[in-house]
């Protein structure tokens, strides 16, 4: 694996489209006639490459597990039943490139590959996550060439491939059929540094020649390099270097490699925040003078190491906003394009992320390029997972050479990326020879970046164990507990190596509790510098149904057995990149600038490391009990990076009385100035909503246009009936694997110790102490409801009353935290005010919990027809409540969204106390603050019916944000 990019215009030729295809059950049976040269026979299909085979209804399926293997046989065994796809295409080698070499590349093909040019084997890969290239010179022909490539769905490479994800099999990556010349540059080593101190660049350049055929290497050759800036003028005058050519000279001689150096160039820092590049142009001059080969790579000048506990980025200590990310598309599986890469990139940024780790191999080189171009620090993965035989593969010698060359090549392949500044060895391999010893490959082979591998420090402790395999403390899933007492380590002198999570905060459904509790942590405490959330995207796959509909799928959907269901989504996102309602809470802990409020105004902190705000700009709104009252533009001074500066506050807010009614916030929030690459202008990026007045949250009076609940059409609002219970989140426990769960530990036991007390089935006036007192008024009715939660029942999912309404009432007011759905552990993201939204359709693949909104003192159901209200207003606490089309019954059987049906009457569920979301799928539960604990608990309301004279607010403040 070289760092050198293909070939372009008439020397490179595409072999991306449809090819023929024929499956057969293993590769024992494929027969020779299929790869050879003359027309196969047999029952051909047609197949998009690149693209994956089980999504493509070719008669195998796509398999989802997470730690089993799909096959019960031990490494390298390999069941019986191994399917072996036959691809098949032809191209035409162009005249012109009768005196080149011919290189076939193929992106990549899961699980292993060979390869058949007009009938003669060429070779043979092994990693599916990377490329392989085949000089087939001596087997092309001019004109018509026929390749086939058999790829083999199993291997005993799988057992060094058992990532979280779909088993899919195929040439999932592009193609392609190159010329180059019979000497030229194999390989561009590229390495660019900038002293954050000084601010002087260097640049190492090493170019390695590749004489082919010619046997001994020529005399005369040399390789001139020029640094080229992003503009297209020249930031260094070229330079020349002779290439070696002497192999004789056998004590001496290091290869054909042509090195320039420069030591004082002036160019500017690649950073995430600030993505500058330098492109490093070369080309192979023959003694003649004349250029044969030319190549180029794309360059950033930025240092990274660890000093003591810190992870630096140009001399600065940055925030990681990461997220793990996986090669996924609902529709072609492991294939994605440039389009689809891009499209999770301006998602991410949307989100504030500034980091990603390539779980749990490489990407697709263009992936590289667009973190270099866009702004992304990079964990480059290597392609090594053997969670099921997770302390078995990784010291077994036979797998020796595959860790090396798997880790190794991804070194060599992305070495020239400023985007990666961390090499990983791998993901849940657990920690053996083999690890130290491709540890050891790249440390000598590249030594500006960290390695990182979690499983090294797992088991032998994160102050001072697995150095030979990590140079990073980067557990998964660990408690805030557990990170925060890290930290005293660091403080103490005792731990040395900065911490960042390579996994936490489980995004599976209904999830993120506590995210905003972690960033607390974080920002706080020594040698803790973020993390990765897991993870970016749903790995749902496009279904067709019998009856033609479609749905997206997960595992055992598609008849795979074993399987572990839906654990495959577990994504801030959907697969169609939807983001799910805790994208907002992400945003809102990696804002870029925070607001607080000291004593002469506002104190804006940009927490940017290396550029100012100039390309935000601010505005304010005042609330007062959760009505907006007044708002206007911020003036901000100009920011640096890192720097604090106070502000005034607005007038409106400097002239409140502090001994006043009412609670009184001030919201600042900052938007983009003008249109950017991954928002248009206008878009928040970052909001705080500061307290000037800290009193409860007072409720709206009586509207002068309140009827009598009496008016209403029979049946048109319920009885409110106690309730309990909550349609099961995945971290609550996994409803599909309970059986699972109950033999083995697996996510959260809280759903079994909820169902075998009978909370989803026995009434709720069997588990709580409960009574309820109802007075009529003219102009509606108080309603007081009364919980007595005994010992024996502590940690319910809530405390409240459900009750059924007309359907016509189809959109939803409220005072309160909103926009988005927001619970007691996930709504610091979600700001007091008055807000408007239609009812809400499931957002997650499992049907499970969704919609609540909390700290309400007023919500109204409005028929938008008509404009009919029927409100419900506190006449105590604020309260939590949600309305969906959906019951907690209903919601809890279903196994899929596509499974849910309308209720014929709208669900409203008003709840004095809620229990969190936590990450119990994978990760602490809900911490002990977010719990329902024994004792009483009231929920006092005032419901009206209303009539279409007067609004909610008299201003509508509906979705201000956008989000």
């Amino acid at each position: 694996m070289r760092a050198r990019p293909g070939a372009t215009g008439d020397r490179a030729q595409s072999l991306d489209g449809t090819w023929s295809f024929r499956l057969f059950d293993s590769p024992d049976v494929v027969p020779a006639e299929s790869v050879a040269i003359d027309e196969a026979g047999g029952q051909w299909q047609s197949i998009a490459v690149p693209g994956s085979w089980p999504v493509q209804d070719v008669g195998d399926r796509p398999h989802y597990t997470n730690i089993q293997m799909p096959f019960p046989e031990p490494p390298p065994q390999l069941p019986e039943h191994n399917p072996a796809g036959v691809y098949r295409t032809t191209f035409d080698v162009p005249s012109g490139w009768a005196d080149e070499r011919i290189v076939l590349h193929i992106g990549a093909a899961d699980s292993v590959h060979g390869v058949y040019l007009n009938g003669t084997f060429v070779g043979y890969g092994t990693d599916a996550r990377l490329a392989s290239e085949y000089d087939v010179t001596e087997a092309a022909r001019p004109g018509a060439n026929v390749l086939a490539v058999v790829v083999v769905r199993y291997s005993a490479h799988s057992f060094v491939e058992d990532q979280d994800g779909w088993w899919l099999a195929g040439l999932h990556r592009s193609v392609r059929v190159e010329a180059r010349p019979r000497v030229s540059l194999a390989d561009l080593d590229a390495r660019a540094d900038r002293d954050p101190e000084t601010g002087v660049g260097s640049l190492d350049v090493r170019a390695t020649v590749d004489f082919g055929d010619h046997g001994l290497a020529l005399e005369g050759y040399s390789v001139r390099t020029t640094l080229v800036a992003a503009d297209g003028t020249p930031a260094s005058e070229p330079r020349d270097a002779v290439v070696p050519h002497l192999a004789s000279k056998t004590y001496t001689f290091s290869g054909h490699i042509a090195k320039t150096r420069w030591d004082d160039l002036d160019v500017e820092a690649w950073s995430a925040e600030s993505p500058t590049l330098y492109t490093v142009e070369a080309q192979l001059l023959d003694p003649s003078g004349a250029v044969v080969d030319r190549t180029a790579v794309r360059v950033g000048f930025r240092r990274v190491e660890i000093e003591g506990a810190d992870f630096l980025v140009n001399g600065k200590r940055v925030w990681i906003f990461g997220v793990n990310r996986h090669d996924h598309h609902p529709d072609t599986g492991a294939t994605v394009t440039v389009d689809d890469m891009r499209a999770d990139l301006v998602a991410m940024r949307r989100m504030n992320i500034n980091a990603i780790r390539t779980s749990h191999y490489p990407n697709d080189p263009a992936f590289y390029d667009l973190c270099d171009e866009l702004g992304f620090y990079v964990v480059d993965e290597a392609n090594i997972e053997s969670h099921a035989y997770n302390w078995y593969v990784c010291g077994d010698p036979r797998y020796r050479a595959t860790w090396l060359e798997r880790g190794a090549r991804m070194v060599a392949r992305d070495r020239n990326h400023p985007c990666v500044v961390q090499w990983s060895l791998g993901n849940e391999s657990g920690y053996g020879v083999n690890h130290d010893a491709l540890a050891g490959w790249i440390r000598r082979a590249d030594r500006s970046r960290p390695v990182h591998y979690e499983d090294a420090i797992r088991f032998s402790g994160w102050a001072d164990g697995g150095h030979h395999g990590s140079d990073v403390v980067c557990p998964m899933y660990p408690a805030i507990a557990e990170i925060h007492a890290y930290g005293q380590q660091v403080a103490a002198g005792e731990a040395d190596r900065p911490l960042i999570m390579c996994e936490y905060s489980h995004a599976m459904g209904n999830s993120n509790g506590s995210l905003a509790d972690y960033w607390d942590v974080i920002t706080t405490t020594p040698g803790l510098q973020g993390g990765f959330i897991w993870e970016w995207k749903d790995h749902g796959l496009r279904q067709r149904l019998d009856d033609g509909s479609t749905r997206l799928a997960y595992g055992g959907q598609f008849g795979d057995t074993p399987h572990d269901a839906n654990f495959v989504a577990d994504g801030l996102v959907s697969a169609d990149v939807v983001p799910h309602p805790a994208a907002a809470e992400v945003t809102w802990v990696h804002r870029p600038v925070v607001s607080t409020l000291v004593d002469g105004g506002v104190q804006v902190t940009n927490r940017r490391f290396f550029t100012g705000l100039d390309d935000l700009v601010a505005g304010w709104e005042l609330v007062v009990d959760g009505v907006p009252v007044g708002s206007g533009a911020l003036d901000v001074a100009e920011v640096g990076p890192g720097e604090s500066v106070v502000v005034p506050l607005p007038p409106a807010a400097a002239e409140l009385q502090p001994d006043g009614d009412g609670r009184v916030l001030l919201t600042v929030t900052w938007r983009t100035r003008a249109d950017a690459w991954h928002a248009p202008a206008g878009s928040a990026v970052a909001w705080d909503q500061l307290t000037l007045r800290d009193a409860p949250l007072r409720a709206g009076g009586a509207s002068s246009d309140a009827g009598d609940l009496g008016g209403l059409e029979p049946g048109t609002l319920g009885e409110a009936r106690p309730n309990v219970w909550r349609a099961a989140t995945d971290n609550d426990g996994f409803k599909l694997l309970e059986d699972l769960v109950r033999v083995r530990e697996m996510g959260s036991p809280t759903l079994i110790q909820w169902r075998d007390a009978g909370i989803d089935t026995r009434p709720a006036e069997e588990i709580v102490g409960y009574s309820s007192e109802v007075v009529d008024l003219p102009a509606g009715q108080e309603v007081r409801h009364r919980f007595d939660v005994p010992e024996d029942a502590v940690d319910l999912p809530r405390v409240g009353v459900l009750l059924t309404v007309d359907p016509r009432f189809d959109e939803l007011r409220w005072i309160g935290r909103g926009p988005h759905e927001n619970y007691p552990d996930r709504r610091r993201s979600a700001t007091v005010g008055s807000w408007t939204t239609g009812v809400e359709a499931s957002p997650y693949l499992l049907p499970q919990e969704f919609g609540l909104r909390t700290e309400t003192t007023q919500v109204e159901l409005v028929d938008s027809s008509t404009g009919d209200r029927i409100r419900f207003t506190t006449l105590g606490d604020p309260f939590c409540w949600s309305a969906t089309r959906h019951t907690p019954a209903a919601l809890f059987a279903a196994v899929n969204d596509s499974d849910l049906v309308d209720d014929e009457r709208l669900v409203v569920c008003l709840d004095a106390a809620h229990r969190g979301v936590g990450t119990g799928s994978c990760g602490p539960d809900v911490l002990p603050q977010y719990r329902l604990g024994a004792g009483t608990y009231e929920l006092a309301y005032r419901v009206e019916y209303l009539r279409p004279a007067e609004s909610l607010t008299g201003e509508e403040n509906s979705m201000r944000r956008g989000m």
